[in-house]
């Protein structure tokens, strides 16, 4: 399955793809900085594709 697949499968409200090889659940992100999430001490980028996405995401809901 492609995570293209995966990506339309799951819900928008509790996950979302932040780079072309990541797709987040958003109740499990600890930090973020910059271009950058945290998760379980692993860091992630937001890839310039998503940013805006994320941005509009973290911007509408508080963390």
């Amino acid at each position: 399955m492609s995570l293209k697949a995966l990506e339309e499968q799951l819900p928008d409200t509790k996950f979302m793809r932040v780079h072309r090889s990541f797709i987040v659940a958003l109740e499990n992100v600890e930090v973020i900085e910059r271009h950058q999430i945290l998760i379980n001490n692993q860091r992630i980028t937001v890839s310039d594709q998503y940013k805006t996405k994320f941005l509009a995401f973290v911007n509408s809901n508080s963390f």
